[in-house]
């Protein structure tokens, strides 16, 4: 069997991702036996690896987002006369220990916590949840005592977050609330001196995960569906456009068929590249 593929395709419940790759790739052999040693790496080096590993995190939580049903966003941060935030791994003990306790206390539940590194080097966490039903209250304005709401969405707080502060809100959009709480994973996250070797992200156990397979595929078979998103190579000289990589976002029907039932608006973009040198 060849290593070789053009194409990544990811079954959801709801909709396969198609990504079509402009070249063949390689398939990654993996080693059996994982370094503990850390590897040196330049300045640089150190920054696109950090970059990588936020990139394939990214995606991961986006994967569990997309494969699973979550009602509930949660913010919870820490308040500094309680926890000392700056210091990834207690704040991590604290954020497990939270979730354990609520567990215990309210039944098992589905979820996925982030972490965000804030500009002032603190750190607070970023979840959603399915099942989890705790006591909330309505959040109000301390100055007005009105009702406070986002998008026309009552925002509420948990009285059992302890460490600091909370708000909670309902999910209306999977989507966008996959792009939204994968975007807090960062390479400066990745780069906080105190988080080597530590997890970015929690998840609770039997999480459902797509179906991942890759194949070789011929042009025509995409040909008559529209990408939502393509990037290429733009021959400034030319203005010849070479495809890297497309994104499908299609459906099966009940003969396993793919189908495309909504025609999106396909976000394009260009890398600019010459042949010539100019003086």
């Amino acid at each position: 069997m060849s290593d070789e593929y053009n194409a990544k395709i990811i079954k959801f419940p709801d909709h396969v991702e198609i990504i079509k790759y402009g070249r063949p790739k390689r398939k990654p052999k993996q080693s059996k036996v994982r370094s503990t040693e850390r590897k040196m790496r330049d300045e640089d080096e150190q920054e696109m690896y950090d970059y990588q590993q936020a990139q394939k995190i990214r995606r991961k939580i986006r994967y569990y987002c997309q494969s699973n049903d979550f009602d509930f966003f949660w913010t919870l941060t820490f308040d500094d006369e309680k926890v000392n935030s700056r210091d990834y791994p207690y704040a991590k003990k604290q954020l497990r220990a939270w979730l354990k306790y609520q567990r215990e206390t309210y039944g098992k539940f589905d979820y996925i916590f982030v972490a965000e590194l804030h500009k002032s080097g603190r750190i607070h966490f970023h979840g959603i949840t399915n099942g989890f039903n705790p006591p909330l209250i309505e959040a109000r304005s301390p100055k007005t005592n009105r009702l406070i709401k986002k998008n026309g969405l009552q925002i509420y707080n948990a009285p059992t977050w302890k460490k600091g502060f909370s708000t909670v809100s309902k999910i209306q959009d999977k989507n966008k609330t996959a792009n939204y709480i994968s975007k807090y994973i960062t390479k400066d996250l990745m780069a906080i001196p105190t988080g080597y070797k530590q997890p970015r992200y929690f998840v609770s156990r039997g999480l459902q995960q797509p179906d991942i397979t890759f194949e070789m595929m011929s042009g025509e078979e995409l040909e008559k569906f529209t990408p939502d998103f393509v990037s290429g190579d733009l021959d400034i000289d030319t203005l010849a456009f070479e495809k890297t990589v497309s994104i499908y976002h299609l459906e099966e029907n009940e003969h396993k068929e793919m189908i495309q039932t909504r025609i999106p608006e396909t976000v394009i973009k260009s890398n600019f590249k010459s042949k010539k040198s100019y003086p």
